[in-house]
């Protein structure tokens, strides 16, 4: 690939991410521990922080400091030093594939009563399906 070929994707990523809604505000929610961000064409996004890498473990003084960044495109922590793409957030991922096959992993093991009573329940009737050879 040239460098003219480069140039001509790197503003076609450009354009494609400017039509994208981007954040126009952002702050924490210090009693329900989301991040609120409304975007640009006024809908807004409210996210758990505790789904979010570099944010889950962070005190509420440390969340409250929030720069918009690029054109609305990223959320900058200065106390935390962490950069969350708000794209990212929008198309549901929270962090690297490791932290999301993470949280994949933990939201499986969730224990409760209706999930214990389902699994008697399909044990009653001969437990999990056999998978077809």
């Amino acid at each position: 690939m040239n460098r003219s070929d480069e140039w001509r994707l790197a503003r076609e990523r450009g354009a494609e991410t400017a039509r994208r809604p981007a954040a126009r505000s952002a702050s924490y929610k210090p009693r329900t521990k989301r991040l609120e961000i409304t975007l640009t064409n006024d809908i807004s996004l409210l996210v758990p922080v505790a789904y979010i890498e570099g944010l889950h473990n962070a005190s509420a003084v440390d969340l409250r400091s929030i720069d918009i960044f690029g054109l609305g495109s990223a959320l900058v922590f200065p106390a935390l030093d962490v950069v969350v793409s708000v794209h990212g957030l929008i198309d549901g991922v929270f962090g690297s594939k490791a932290w999301m096959r993470d949280i994949g992993r933990t939201g499986g093991s969730v224990k409760s009563e209706a999930k214990s009573a389902a699994a008697r329940e399909n044990g009653k009737k001969g437990g999990r399906p056999r998978k077809a050879a």
